[in-house]
């Protein structure tokens, strides 16, 4: 197996670096600033508290990455994909973000307050303790998916289906819900978090 390359503090700013592709390798407290990364491709890779700000992420793909405590303020990242990735602890800050492909990621402990994720799929996707205060998921399909923890109040997840998904008392009382599709078991937890008893008949 080749060896894990190693890039600590490099200044990657303005870098026009469309259609790389990077494997194995881990990056530490470098910075994209405004750096293109269209079309980049990464497997195996690890950036640990790596600063995008402004970055051009759109139409790339990542397998197996994961971005540790990284900043993603105003970054671009639509139409990409991202499949079996970890953001833990990372904040993303007025992104573009629509559309996204995401497969069974780790957003725990992430900050994504106010982002527009309306009708992306996270199927089996953790938010455990994440920021989704205010957070637009109108339409977003969220079965079996981890939101234990999360802070939800303000969320928006009017038609979304959350069937399967693990939810604390919390977001049945501070999230907006209008329209969005649970299960029988679900619908129990949200009555009683309303203050309901519910009783056989």
């Amino acid at each position: 197996m080749d060896a894990v390359e190693e890039v600590v503090g490099e200044d990657f700013g303005d870098a026009r670096l469309p259609g790389q592709d990077w494997r194995r390798r881990h990056y530490t407290k470098c910075h994209f600033r405004d750096a293109d990364l269209s079309g980049l491709r990464t497997e195996s890779v690890i950036f640990t508290d790596c600063d995008f700000t402004g970055a051009d992420l759109s139409e790339s793909q990542h397998v197996g990455t994961a971005f540790r405590s990284c900043s993603f303020t105003r970054a671009t990242l639509w139409h990409s994909m991202f499949r079996h990735c970890s953001f833990l602890g990372s904040e993303f800050d007025g992104c573009r973000l629509r559309p996204m492909a995401v497969e069974e990621c780790d957003f725990t402990l992430a900050s994504l307050g106010g982002a527009d994720l309306r009708d992306l799929d996270f199927t089996d996707c953790r938010f455990r303790e994440a920021n989704l205060v205010r957070t637009d998921l109108r339409g977003a399909v969220l079965r079996a998916a981890d939101l234990l923890g999360a802070r939800t109040g303000g969320a928006k997840l009017g038609g979304a289906d959350l069937r399967g998904a693990h939810v604390d008392a919390h977001l049945w009382t501070a999230a907006s819900l209008d329209g969005a599709q649970i299960e029988l078991t679900q619908a129990i937890a949200y009555a009683a978090a309303h203050g309901l008893v519910v009783e056989p008949t």
